[in-house]
C-alpha cells in the first residue's frame, strides 16, 4: 500500500505547477489554497509539513489548484475575498472586489456627515461597498442596487453572514431608488469594449456586464452622472471609481450634467476616483 502523501511536498509541487502556468506568486497562492481548504493557518502549513492527507483531501486540492492553473481568479477558487476588513463570499457571476475600491470607500466614509445619513451603492456586485460602509457607519441607512440577480444573491448572503443590514434592490443602475442620498457610491463597468482583447485572461471568468461598457467605457457612468441631481441631497456627493485614463472624460461628463467633479489619484498615483457634487458645494 502506498503511504499517504504528505502536506509539504504537495504544497511545493502545487506552487511549481502554478508558477509554470504564469501565476507570479505560485507558491504563495498554493499555500492559500491549501490553508483555506484544510482549515490551517499559513504557519501550520510549515509546522505540519509531514501531515498525511486523505485521498479525498488530495483530490479536492488537486481540483482547486488545477482551476487556478487555468487562470480562474484565486478569489473564485477560494470562494471568498477580503475587502475593507470583511470576508465576502464571491464566485462565478459576481465581480471580485479590488483594493482600489477600498480607496473609494475610504474617500466616501471620510466625507459622510455625522449622525444618521443615507447612502446608495449602485452596481453593488458582492455588496462590498455597501457592506463596508454599513460596517464602518452603523448609524447610516444603506441601500444597494444591481441589475444582476446572481450578484444580488451573493450580496444578500454576505450581508446575512456579516449581520449587516442593507436594503438590496434589483434594478438598472439607480432606477427605483428614491433620494435624497447623502452619498451615492459606485464602481460601475468602465473598461472600453474595444479593450477586451488586451485584458488580463483572468477577467474572462468574471461577468462581462460588470467590466465592460460602450462609449469608451463611459456609458454606465454617464447615465448615473446624469441622474445625480435627482439622487443627491443638496450637499450630497457622488463617488465614482473609473479607469486611470478616464479622469478628464469623467470631469466632462459631470460638467455636461450641470455638476462639478474633482478627480483623485489612487495609491499608485493614477487618477481613479471622482467626487461629483452640485456647483457651489464646498471642495474637500
Amino acid at each position: 500500500m502506498q503511504p499517504a502523501p504528505a502536506l509539504q511536498p504537495l504544497v511545493q509541487k502545487s506552487g511549481e505547477y502554478l508558477t509554470a502556468r504564469g501565476i507570479a506568486n505560485g507558491r504563495r497562492e498554493a499555500e492559500w489554497i491549501f490553508a483555506e481548504t484544510l482549515k490551517l493557518t499559513r504557519l501550520e502549513l510549515y509546522t505540519k509539513f509531514d501531515m498525511p492527507l486523505a485521498p479525498d483531501e488530495v483530490a479536492r486540492l488537486r481540483e482547486l489548484v488545477q482551476r487556478r492553473g487555468r487562470r480562474e481568479p484565486l478569489a473564485y477558487v477560494l470562494g471568498n475575498q477580503e475587502f475593507h476588513g470583511l470576508r465576502l463570499g464571491v464566485g462565478a457571476g459576481v465581480l471580485v472586489p479590488r483594493p482600489e475600491t477600498e480607496e473609494l470607500v475610504d474617500r466616501a466614509l471620510a466625507e459622510l456627515p455625522a449622525g444618521a445619513c443615507r447612502v446608495l451603492d449602485v452596481g453593488t456586485g458582492s455588496g462590498a461597498i455597501a457592506l463596508a460602509i454599513r460596517h464602518a457607519r452603523g448609524d447610516c441607512a444603506v441601500e444597494a442596487s444591481d441589475i444582476s440577480e446572481t450578484a444580488l444573491s451573493f450580496a444578500r448572503a454576505n450581508g446575512a453572514a456579516l449581520g449587516l443590514e442593507v436594503a438590496w434592490r434589483r434594478g438598472d443602475l439607480a432606477s427605483g431608488c428614491v433620494g435624497p442620498y447623502d452619498a451615492v457610491v459606485a464602481n460601475l463597468p468602465y473598461i472600453a469594449e474595444s479593450e477586451r482583447g488586451e485584458c488580463d485572461p483572468e477577467l474572462a471568468f468574471e461577468p462581462a456586464q460588470a467590466l465592460f461598457a460602450p462609449d469608451d467605457g463611459l456609458a454606465a457612468m454617464a447615465r448615473l452622472v446624469g441622474d445625480a441631481a435627482r439622487l443627491l441631497a443638496p450637499s450630497g456627493i457622488l463617488w465614482l471609481e473609473h479607469g486611470w485614463r478616464q479622469g478628464a472624460a469623467v470631469r466632462a461628463l459631470a460638467e455636461r450634467a450641470g455638476m462639478a467633479a474633482t478627480t483623485f489619484a489612487d495609491g499608485a498615483g493614477r487618477e481613479r476616483i471622482a467626487r461629483i457634487v452640485r456647483p457651489g458645494h464646498a471642495s474637500p
